[in-house]
């Protein structure tokens, strides 16, 4: 059950995945993940925003819902308005698939292309790294 739910829109297009990474950044840190963890997050959010930001820019929208849990980070980013018709992503480039891979717990693809859901978890284990932002 979410503690704390916020919904971001910006405009679909690559200079807009700056603000939605340092969103993720600042909920991270407040709901306690260690300085990797945020950084990991901060980079799937960057690489799963890029994928669903068409190039060249259209006319949509991405809405991103960051959804905090005492334990997690889930984001939810969805591609939205004009830009969505025409644009999907129909596979995952390997790269964009390792980074997500390495950088959150979970995602999932949806809504034929036009979604991406991650999944962060507070880490339980200290591993050396486990300073707070």
């Amino acid at each position: 059950m979410p503690v704390d739910s916020i919904r971001l829109t910006v405009p679909a297009t690559s200079a807009a995945v700056r603000i939605t990474r340092a969103g993720a950044a600042g909920l991270a840190t407040r709901a306690g993940f260690t300085y990797r963890e945020v950084e990991q997050l901060r980079l799937a959010v960057g690489e799963a925003a890029a994928l669903l930001a068409p190039e060249p820019a259209g006319e949509g929208t991405l809405a991103v819902d960051y959804d905090v849990a005492p334990d997690s980070l889930r984001i939810d980013l969805r591609l939205t308005g004009p830009a969505s018709d025409g644009h999907a992503v129909t596979t995952v480039p390997e790269v964009a698939a390792a980074v997500l891979d390495a950088s959150v717990d979970e995602w999932h693809l949806l809504d034929g292309g036009r979604r991406l859901v991650l999944v962060k978890r507070v880490s339980e284990l200290d591993d050396g790294d486990s300073d707070e932002y």
